[in-house]
């Protein structure tokens, strides 16, 4: 392998899972040295333990302890993701010691509930001046008081080129956003992507972009995100959303929308210009939504579509009507999670998409493997994901599998996104394999 060119090694390291990495750098002294920056680019932490761990050796090595090849993990970090856990402040503490010989840490991700104290986040921001990427996917939070300490040093971050805030019970004012939140967006004029994903909180997109001034690719505003279409759709008087997305829409590549406020029976025409967002390429809302972005030049250059349920407008003849103008998709994400599909909607689908390679969506009760099959037979579909898949222990996953492989020739990948299972289709082995839990191999023949 050592005989390779350099540029192809590289490229072939940057394409392995980390457990094969840490496999490779056993292997030989030059094969360590080219993989050891790899295996510490993105660290996860799962627990206080490993979080000890880590933070010890980073100062150990800064102290020119426990080396080898004079190779430091600081140096080669560039994001931190913490799972949810109970760390204590011992190990926090630790961390921020620790922190100051990341120089190339560009990315933080919390996942979970919210440590009790924040200064965690306060020790990244003194510390990591070169962060540039912040997700926070909160399962709590302590935003009743809009002006407490916790809420300003969790969002006292500047500079930022990525956000992404998800959060759960999350409590606001007025309808409004944490001053906070709106703060860091504002200390932040080149993000590039924006993505606010706030439950039990209708905060208006309206008054957010009235006080902000960014020029995102990526924009995505879901769940309680609050837009009205009446104002929203009036072009005589842009509100400050339809008038930002006036003056950026060239360069919005993905964008997602939330759900109207407003129950229609015949919703309004947005009046958008016909050639409106021209390079998008990724969209996310309702049928409302996909409707609207039909009627524009650049439904069929669309090459992503997640379509959201929505209860006040659940009319499936104008998503149909929509779809047959999204020519070009390659991924379909059709009210997965949220309602069933049937084997003549599935049917519909194939039908007006005849470049589809991925497919999400929940399976009807009443649906099996055959009738769900026989509809993939005419499609180059390669990546089928799906909830509520009818099939029970590892036995009817095989059985499942198989019956899907035989209707589709194109098939390579199927997800069970319940049991976060993937089964892997290997047609000139003549096998399949599960990779996920419990890992099991079937014979096709």
């Amino acid at each position: 392998m050592t005989d390779l060119p350099l540029e192809l090694l590289l490229l072939i390291f940057d394409n392995v899972l980390v457990r094969t990495l840490s496999s490779l750098s056993l292997c030989s002294h030059q094969i360590r040295i080219l993989v050891f920056p790899l295996l510490y680019r993105h660290v996860v932490f799962r627990n206080g333990k490993e979080l000890s761990q880590f933070s010890s050796r980073i100062i150990s090595e800064a102290n020119g302890e426990n080396l080898i090849d004079e190779l430091r993990v600081a140096d080669h970090v560039h994001d931190l993701a913490f799972r949810d856990a109970d760390y204590s402040e011992d190990e926090f503490a630790l961390l921020a010691s620790a922190l100051q010989h990341m120089k190339a840490l560009r990315g933080l991700t919390w996942l979970g509930w919210l440590p009790r104290d924040p200064t965690i986040f306060s020790a990244v921001q003194t510390t990591c001046k070169s962060l540039q990427n912040l997700s926070l996917h909160l399962a709590k939070t302590y935003f009743d008081d809009d002006d407490n300490d916790y809420t300003s040093t969790l969002f006292g971050f500047k500079g930022l080129t990525r956000l992404d805030v998800s959060t759960r019970f999350m409590f606001l004012d007025s309808g409004k956003l944490s001053s906070s939140m709106v703060d860091m967006i504002k200390a932040s004029p080149n993000l590039i992507a924006l993505d606010l994903s706030l439950d039990a909180a209708k905060w208006d997109i309206d008054t957010l972009f009235q006080s902000i001034h960014i020029a995102p690719t990526t924009l995505r505003l879901r769940k309680d995100a609050a837009l009205g279409l009446h104002a929203f759709s009036d072009s005589t008087k842009p509100t400050p959303f339809r008038s930002f997305l006036l003056s950026h829409h060239d360069k919005i590549t993905s964008l997602a929308l939330p759900a109207p406020q407003e129950d229609f029976a015949h919703p309004p025409s947005l009046n958008l210009p016909p050639d409106m967002l021209p390079v998008l390429r990724e969209f996310e809302g309702t049928i409302y939504w996909c409707s609207q972005l039909s009627k524009l030049q650049v439904a069929s250059k669309l090459e992503s579509l997640t379509v959201l349920s929505d209860p006040a407008l659940d009319r499936w003849d104008m998503f149909v009507e929509a779809l047959r103008a999204f020519s070009a998709l390659k991924a379909l994400n059709v009210f997965a999670g949220q309602r069933y599909l049937s084997a003549q909607q599935l049917k519909v689908i194939i039908e007006n998409t005849p470049h589809l390679e991925c497919l999400t969506f929940t399976f009807s009760t009443i649906e099996t493997a055959h009738t769900i099959g026989s509809q993939l037979s005419c499609l180059n579909l390669r990546v089928l994901a799906a909830h509520n898949l009818p099939c029970t222990g590892s036995l009817g996953a095989e059985e499942f599998v198989r019956t899907l492989a035989q209707y589709c020739a194109s098939l390579v990948t199927v997800q069970d996104l319940d049991r976060r299972q993937v089964t892997t289709i290997l047609r000139k082995e003549g096998e399949e394999h599960f990779e996920g839990c419990p890992p099991t191999k079937v014979n096709l023949q």
